[in-house]
């Protein structure tokens, strides 16, 4: 009877830092963000916004967080270029800031498959070492999608044509 008693003391005793036993931890849902959009059949497809993106011989694709702005990021893997898709509720067609980088360009773009309107533009990289952006800026559906081209500089042209073929294929 002593046994079962200090035994239902000891199991009520308070528990130590680690947490085990406290009913606040145990009970605690780990909140996991999905990805944007999956790969299926070589083409990523962005799950909320319903855009695709082929994936072209040599480019690999990498999802941005479900509730993030970045969606999809995507890489070239012969030029090492990367081409990151965000999207950014409003309208206006200029450039949202990337740190360490300023756009010292921007000029209309070409309408394209899925937008009448479109700003090109590139950010300077305020480290000559690092790569300069290329950006394309349009409004679809009351987002504004800014696809970022990321160019390695010993392969820049290269870089930029891969980006350009991978953009054309946006599809809305």
């Amino acid at each position: 009877m002593i046994g079962f008693i200090v035994a239902a003391f000891l199991g009520c005793a308070p528990k130590g830092s680690d947490g085990l036993g406290d009913p606040a931890v145990v009970d605690a849902q780990v909140e996991v963000d999905r990805p944007a959009g999956l790969v299926h059949d070589g083409v990523f497809t962005d799950e909320t916004l319903g855009f695709q993106i082929p994936l072209l011989e040599g480019w690999v694709a990498e999802p941005g967080p479900s509730t993030g702005l970045m969606r999809v990021s995507m890489r070239h893997v012969p030029s090492d270029t990367r081409v990151e898709f965000w999207v950014f509720k409003g309208k206006g067609l200029d450039p949202r800031p990337r740190e360490g980088c300023e756009w010292s360009f921007q000029t209309q773009g070409r309408a394209n498959a899925v937008a009448d309107e479109v700003v090109v533009a590139t950010c300077t990289p305020s480290d000559p070492s690092s790569r300069r952006v290329f950006g394309t800026v349009f409004v679809r559906y009351g987002n504004v999608m800014q696809i970022e081209a990321h160019t390695p500089n010993d392969a820049m042209v290269e870089g930029k044509e891969a980006a350009d073929r991978i953009i054309r294929h946006l599809r809305w």
